[in-house]
């Protein structure tokens, strides 16, 4: 009778112990503290002197990135060379181990020889959905505890309840890291060492940079198509205070009123047809980060009017909405033609006008930094030989070339000259003709010509290229020149050019 209620006793703790630890791994999703809490747990119900844990790399690898223990030993790092080789044997064999004198186990050969101060060992494989994902150890030096069956059951049973808990938590560290991971590479990529250029006209941009990335200032980006302007948006922001937040750039130009209205604003459920559910616009999602507004001198005129009000209020409403909603956010906007022109046209409102030009950054053409020219297409083949590891380089023959090219379409359509050409080129050097461009036609061109080729005729001439090499497909033509298709069907008009 008095080992029967002894035996109750102690199961009614195990149960305690049990439902505890289930409360406990399930409350939080902190890798570090789940794996403590399972491990103090199992050593508190099993009397053992140390416990582990160790967590395979992936579901198909087998070697370890995870090790926690309870308890410090002046032999630890051989401990953990002994839970090393106890766990491989798990892994390969995938069943649970119970010894009570490893040293003399034929199955650990060797170990006595090394003076490990361990001799009882229990372990069992970690298993969710029949894949291991890493195995539970607890030991002690033998005198002070011997492991039975009923502490192989508990363990066990840990485990299992463990699992899916250490799953989840496990994917959750992956996800966090390579988020970190992410941030750190976009940091990277939008800083101001992959603005590649120090002719004097970027240095003039990389000074006003410094000076308006640290405050909250609205700024405006002149530049043509093609020059980097939202390379430069995304360096304001990724180098600001808001880099933690949301980036989100819209091209003006390529989406109609309506439904650029809509993706600004946001709608609510049954605010037009097709609306068959609320919708938050950019103005909402970029809460507290940075809104990038390309081609803003193609806004109709009503949506001029309701972006001033946001400037204004910072506030704004949904589409079909009734509530004011607060946003927070930082402007950045561009244009390829100077708006100037457009407010004294009466195309564009002058008070907006005002409010945009916080600050405003003029980025140079190609063809106003030669300097930079070899150096940015130097860059753009170190990329392309980085993503295939290949060693190719320019010719000098294409160096001279591409130094003399008017580059009308800008650093896009030299990025895409150069990755074009090095797909084209069977050899580790770039010849000219892997180029599409006729770089000698072009140049015979402009030294026949005296009277050299307006902006505007250069810009005509420039899409009409485009237009044919693609078919007249102004949907690629419009992607390959880097404007919105609105843009490219006013361009067309404007030009009175025609598929022939």
């Amino acid at each position: 009778m008095k080992n029967d209620l002894q035996n109750l006793n102690q199961s009614l703790q195990e149960v305690q112990a049990l439902n505890q630890l289930a409360l406990a791994i399930s409350s939080t999703t902190d890798l570090d503290q789940i794996i403590n809490t399972i491990i103090d747990q199992a050593t508190g119900l099993t009397g053992a002197r140390q416990g582990s844990i160790l967590l395979t790399k992936d579901e198909t690898d087998s070697r370890f990135t995870t090790l926690i223990r309870v308890g410090k030993e002046k032999h630890e790092s051989l401990i953990q060379k002994m839970c090393m080789v106890i766990a491989g044997w798990i892994l390969k064999n995938e069943k649970p181990l119970l010894v009570n004198d490893i040293l003399i186990d034929d199955r650990f050969k060797g170990l006595e020889l090394l003076g490990y101060p361990v001799k009882a060992v229990l372990s069992v494989p970690i298993k969710a959905r029949g894949e291991i994902l890493g195995v539970l150890i607890l030991h002690s030096q033998g005198e002070e505890k011997n492991f039975a069956e009923n502490d192989l059951r508990l363990l066990n049973i840990i485990a299992s309840q463990s699992a899916p808990v250490l799953q989840n938590a496990s994917l959750l560290h992956k996800l966090k890291e390579e988020n970190l991971h992410l941030k750190k590479e976009i940091e990277r990529k939008y800083g101001f060492e992959e603005i590649v250029g120090r002719s004097e006209t970027m240095e003039k941009v990389f000074k006003l940079l410094e000076k308006v990335i640290p405050t909250d200032v609205r700024v405006l980006i002149h530049g043509e198509s093609g020059t980097g302007k939202e390379l430069i948006a995304r360096a304001i922001h990724y180098n600001g205070s808001r880099k933690d937040k949301r980036f989100v750039a819209i091209d003006c130009g390529a989406l109609p009123e309506n439904l650029l209205e809509s993706e600004l604003f946001g709608h609510e459920k049954g605010a037009f047809t097709n609306a068959m559910e609320t919708k938050s616009g950019i103005f909402e999602r970029a809460n507290g980060g940075t809104i990038f507004l390309e081609e803003i001198e193609n806004l109709e005129w009503s949506l001029q009017a309701k972006l001033l009000t946001v400037l204004e209020d910072k506030k704004i409403r949904r589409v079909g909405g009734s509530k004011d909603i607060s946003v927070d956010f930082r402007l950045i906007s561009a244009s390829n033609d100077h708006i100037a022109n457009k407010v004294q046209e009466g195309n564009f409102r002058p008070d907006l006008f005002y409010r945009l030009r916080g600050t405003e950054l003029y980025l140079p053409p190609l063809r106003e930094r030669k300097e930079d020219l070899l150096e940015l297409a130097e860059h753009f083949l170190e990329i392309y030989n980085k993503s295939i590891k290949s060693k190719k380089k320019l010719s000098n023959e294409v160096k001279f070339y591409l130094r003399n090219y008017s580059w009308p379409g800008n650093i896009r359509e030299l990025k895409f000259a150069v990755e074009e050409a090095a797909v084209k080129s069977v050899s580790d050097e770039i010849q000219v003709n892997n180029f599409s461009i006729d770089f000698r036609n072009t140049l015979a061109n402009i030294e026949d010509n005296k009277d050299h080729k307006t902006l505007v005729e250069e810009e005509r001439r420039h899409i009409e290229v485009v237009l044919n090499s693609v078919q007249f497909n102004k949907t690629r033509a419009a992607k390959i020149l880097g404007i919105g298709l609105n843009t490219l069907y006013r361009k067309i008009d404007k030009y009175g050019i025609k598929n022939v």
